[in-house]
């Protein structure tokens, strides 16, 4: 399984780790079950539903894609996402949920949700310079 990013303009450094950024933390592949509506690709994502997330912004569960920011802990439903991107830093850009997160156990962990300092970034340089 793979993650999915969300550059919001092209980047002055390209994402090249030594080790995967995340571990797997999908419970399920990404994709519709069964075959894919091409007209509509995204369609089987209207019943994605991330229990345990809330979108910072709206302060509602997250359903659909999940945009996190991969350099601060930020949380965004794809409605304000739409309408937010921009507004927080320019050079911040989003990895983004398409299946269920087992968000209890490994997430927890890897997103160190419990360190009162906050989450660390998940990519340790800038990929954007200005």
């Amino acid at each position: 399984m793979h993650i999915y990013f969300k550059l919001l303009q092209p980047v002055d450094r390209p994402i090249e780790p030594q080790f995967a950024i995340l571990p797997i933390l999908y419970r399920q592949p990404t994709g519709p079950a069964g075959r894919l509506n091409s007209s509509h690709p995204k369609a089987y994502l209207a019943a994605l539903y991330h229990n345990t997330a809330l979108c910072d912004h709206c302060m509602d569960r997250i359903k659909g894609e999940w945009f996190r920011f991969v350099y601060c802990a930020k949380d965004l439903c794809n409605v304000c996402e739409n309408l937010n991107a921009h507004a927080h830093d320019r050079t911040h850009f989003f990895y983004v949920f398409k299946a269920p997160v087992n968000t209890l156990q490994i997430f927890r962990i890897v997103a160190e949700l419990d360190n009162p300092e906050g989450s660390p970034p998940v990519l340790s340089y800038p990929v954007y310079y200005s």
